[in-house]
């Protein structure tokens, strides 16, 4: 599943900025080192300096307009929830109560202070507003910083499939898929390892993770080729090739697929 993620800067200050939400959207609204004030029908919302406020409303699209007493840049991300349900579910078996609750109710929000990362992610993206691959960068990096479930303390787990023994053996699976990338199974080489029919294997795995077995595959080898970039350890070739690829350019075009740069593109944007 491709992935659809939006970036907006504004530059907020007493003259007020519109942005339009769009119903169904989750919105990060990240602010720096200036409050704002985002007006919503008859009241009107602060949001504090460096904090991050999530919001999400399934049925309703509507206007904004943000105003401050000091000029400032507010960061924007917004993806959809099938976009949401794959990152936090992305590597992780459990959700947290504030991310579970987006997906139980119609409407939603939460506040929660920015985090050491966010708040240098935003910085460089404020002094770098024309690099835009730096951006896409850095944008993924906050995702990945805020929906991060293994900093969570509080979290419960979600009714996925009714007996337990099943989502043992499927979460066994998930582990097995990727503990040698070079040389991933197949499916039937997982269901065999697991002691689970292809077809229970295929529809419980699904249903935890939120996607097919090749997709979840796909994803996570995607996920694991940025994280190895980012280190700037390897060659491309030699990431390609730990990850299972034995022509690269399948691999420079599922990246590309992935995060809409190739992955050399995505290297000299973070110089």
């Amino acid at each position: 599943m491709e992935q659809s993620i939006e970036l907006k800067i504004l530059t907020v200050s007493d003259t007020p900025v519109a942005y339009s939400f769009t119903s169904g959207s989750i919105c990060l609204f990240i602010t720096d080192s200036h409050s704002v004030e985002m007006p919503m029908g008859q009241r009107s919302v602060p949001l504090p300096e460096h904090s991050v406020y999530l919001f999400y409303d399934q049925n309703r699209s509507f206007d904004l307009a943000f105003t401050a007493t000091q000029k400032t840049p507010l960061f924007i991300i917004r993806l959809s929830i099938d976009t949401l349900h794959s990152i936090i579910t992305h590597g992780a078996d459990e959700l947290n109560f504030s991310q579970a609750a987006i997906f139980e109710k119609e409407q939603y929000h939460h506040f929660q202070p920015a985090s050491t990362t966010i708040k240098r992610c935003i910085h460089e993206m404020a002094e770098n507003q024309g690099n835009m691959l730096l951006k896409e960068a850095k944008k993924f990096a906050i995702l990945d910083d805020y929906f991060n479930t293994s900093n969570r303390k509080t979290a419960y787990q979600c009714p996925f499939l009714n007996q337990k023994e099943n989502v043992t053996k499927v979460r066994d699976a998930k582990e097995f898929l990727i503990k040698d990338l070079h040389n991933a199974p197949t499916i039937k080489e997982l269901a065999k390892e697991v002691a689970l029919n292809e077809h229970n294997l295929k529809t419980g795995f699904k249903e935890i993770y939120g996607k097919t077995i090749h997709s979840f595959l796909k994803d996570y080898k995607m996920s694991k080729a940025r994280e190895l970039i980012l280190k700037r350890e390897f060659q491309i070739a030699e990431i390609a090739d730990q990850l299972g690829y034995t022509n690269v350019s399948h691999f420079i075009e599922a990246f590309k697929n992935k995060y809409g740069v190739t992955p050399k593109k995505f290297e000299m944007s973070l110089s």
